[in-house]
């Protein structure tokens, strides 16, 4: 009674509470945060619903790296080069999106644009396909999205 008293078991209340003071946390009985594990599309509803629009996603991203590239010139140039890679996956994914909706012309422009920013072999397959035969090219790109490849890249 008077002795040294053993160290309290981390698994006893009154050893979780040393733990915690000594660790600067806090034992809470219970959860303080419920996840909403629920789909994207039945949790997203009036404004936010737009993420889940592909189009609304494009655009979003292609202003946001425009305005990156536009303000990182005194940046070094593998930043920029990350930019610019980044920015040309989005305008491949236009041209996707525009061949899924019949705008072949404008899945040219986009395939384009995203050549110029970075060519690689990919792309330069893509932007000969839409040339050649855009049909072939949506095709690719279904079944691209069939096997689970993210269609907005390459």
């Amino acid at each position: 009674m008077f002795g040294a008293s053993p160290p309290p078991s981390p698994t006893s209340d009154r050893g979780v509470h040393a733990v915690s003071r000594a660790l600067f946390t806090c034992y809470v009985n219970r959860p303080l945060i419920r996840f909403d594990r629920s789909p994207a599309e039945v949790r997203h509803v009036g404004v936010s619903s737009e993420w889940n629009n592909f189009e609304f996603w494009l655009r979003n991203n292609q202003l946001r790296l425009e305005g990156l590239l536009r303000l990182s010139d005194g940046l070094p140039e593998k930043i920029r080069m990350v930019i610019r890679e980044r920015l040309s996956s989005v305008h491949s994914g236009w041209t996707n999106w525009y061949l899924e909706t019949g705008q072949y012309k404008r899945a040219r422009e986009a395939v384009s644009r995203a050549a110029r920013l970075d060519l690689s072999f990919n792309l330069a397959a893509k932007w000969l396909l839409m040339w050649t035969s855009p049909q072939l090219a949506l095709r690719t790109v279904q079944r691209r999205q069939k096997r689970g490849k993210d269609s907005f890249t390459v």
